[in-house]
């Protein structure tokens, strides 16, 4: 693997600006992330929170792949917590998140790294990064080079299969005994894969490589616990050469991403742990997001609540105080939130402020105005009340803080939910103007003037 890594260095040597400074780790804050991440060729940015065991832990394999890497690949980390503007441009949910930029794609199409953490495993997928962008640089240039690295560059340990081999050098494909796994072939691959709506995961194989048959039975665990959610399949590479020729495969095995025609390369463990990881996080990026459905029963009300990590009601303004505009302006603010939100096992709702009495007394809201939102857990019998504003912003700091166990959310006890009135829905149509009627003064035997 370091044959393969110095000869690398050594390659990309005169294509990679060096950047100066004593540390290898720059700190990014707003003031200058943007510069950062755009600058020519690779870059690595780490964002954490001061909290996360996993970040402590990670931190001094980040520093020591920064310093092995120096000058060939930038590394930088962002507070999360102290720079969140940061982390929201980028979707970043969890800690640590490592997100790639490479400049040949852009600034805002970072790559997610998934792999170990681990000194090692980061250098060698970062490396891949590398030999990736040299390849489209020079092609840019019209130099075509052939940089397949004898070892591997998914950060897997796994290593990978080069080369052709005669059809008499082939085995039995160890993958078609599983009923998870969809064999795809030239004939079938557009129309189930690149005309589907579904999230694929796709592994380019050859029968007589010794890699691919130790991928096979992690390859079906992981088809086995994406049933339903990620779609998987094979492709032999050796006998369906179209597809190995469109997607430019040269080693073995090759594993890709395919959703609604858009192709991405999977650089994590060939391991079921991890291939289930990747696929279920980009499930659930690509699911739409979770619907803001309004209370009119319990039923609904106890979908949304009993089964979820938490229920998100929003409580707003009646109609003659904020009129159908307004109200989709609310409602606006909690779809965006939803959105944001969608990998997460939480319900949506929402109600016009004292339509449901008992729910609102057991909530305690109303004292404070409306509109407001409050969050609830039903298995630990908790909620909490929004007191900030009912903006994108308030909304976000709300929700931020309750899923971090900031103090600054109360939290209130709570028995069962009350059952409620079932009531109609509203029709998204303004409440009709009251007109008071003009009573004449003289009729009651009064001066209509002072």
């Amino acid at each position: 693997m370091w044959q393969y890594l110095c000869f690398l260095l050594a390659f990309i040597h005169t294509c990679f600006a060096l950047y100066g400074g004593d540390d290898s780790v720059i700190q990014l804050t707003g003031e200058n992330v943007d510069e950062f991440i755009s600058q020519p060729g690779v870059t690595v940015v780490k964002f954490y929170a001061s909290w996360c065991s996993h970040c402590e832990r990670f931190a001094p394999k980040f520093k020591k792949a920064s310093d092995i890497l120096q000058g060939v690949v930038r590394f930088g980390v962002v507070d999360n917590e102290a720079h969140s503007n940061i982390g929201n441009r980028f979707n970043v949910e969890g800690y640590p998140t490592v997100l790639v930029f490479r400049s040949d794609e852009g600034a805002g199409n970072p790559i997610k790294y998934t792999g170990p953490r681990t000194s090692d495993e980061l250098i060698v997928f970062l490396m891949g990064q590398v030999r990736d962008f040299v390849v489209a640089r020079a092609r840019k240039e019209g130099v075509q080079l052939n940089l397949s690295p004898k070892q591997p560059t998914m950060g897997s340990g796994g290593g990978t299969c080069g080369g052709a081999q005669s059809h008499a050098d082939k085995q039995d494909n160890h993958y078609q005994n599983s009923e998870a796994v969809v064999t795809l072939t030239d004939q079938n691959f557009d129309s189930l894969v690149l005309q589907s709506d579904d999230d694929w995961l796709v592994a380019f194989i050859a029968p007589w490589c010794g890699h691919c048959k130790n991928l096979a039975p992690e390859w079906k665990r992981a088809a086995e616990k994406l049933k339903g959610k990620v779609k998987v399949g094979t492709v032999d590479a050796t006998v369906h050469n179209n597809l190995a020729g469109r997607y430019e495969i040269r080693g073995f095995p090759t594993i890709k991403y395919f959703k609604s025609g858009q192709v991405e390369e999977y650089n994590g463990m060939r391991s079921a742990e991890g291939i289930v990881e990747f696929g279920l996080q980009k499930a659930e990026l690509n699911r739409p997001p979770p619907e803001v459905n309004e209370i009119t029963s319990s039923e609904v009300l106890h979908e949304a609540c009993d089964n979820k990590q938490l229920c998100i009601i929003g409580f707003l303004p009646q109609l003659l105080d904020c009129q159908s505009k307004c109200r989709r302006d609310y409602l606006d603010v909690m779809k965006e939130a939803a959105k944001k939100h969608k990998g997460k096992n939480w319900g949506w709702l929402w109600s016009a402020a004292r339509t449901h009495m008992p729910l609102e007394e057991a909530l305690l809201v109303g004292g404070f105005g409306y509109p407001t939102m409050v969050a609830i857990n039903m298995r630990k019998q908790k909620f909490a009340v929004m007191h900030g504003s009912f903006a994108t912003d308030g909304v976000r700091d709300f929700l931020y803080d309750l899923s971090q166990g900031r103090g600054s959310v109360s939290l209130n006890s709570m028995s069962a939910l009350p059952e409620i009135q079932s009531s109609a829905p509203w029709d998204g149509k303004d409440a009709p103007v009251i007109h008071e009627e003009e009573i004449d003064l003289s009729e009651l035997g009064m001066k209509s003037e002072l």
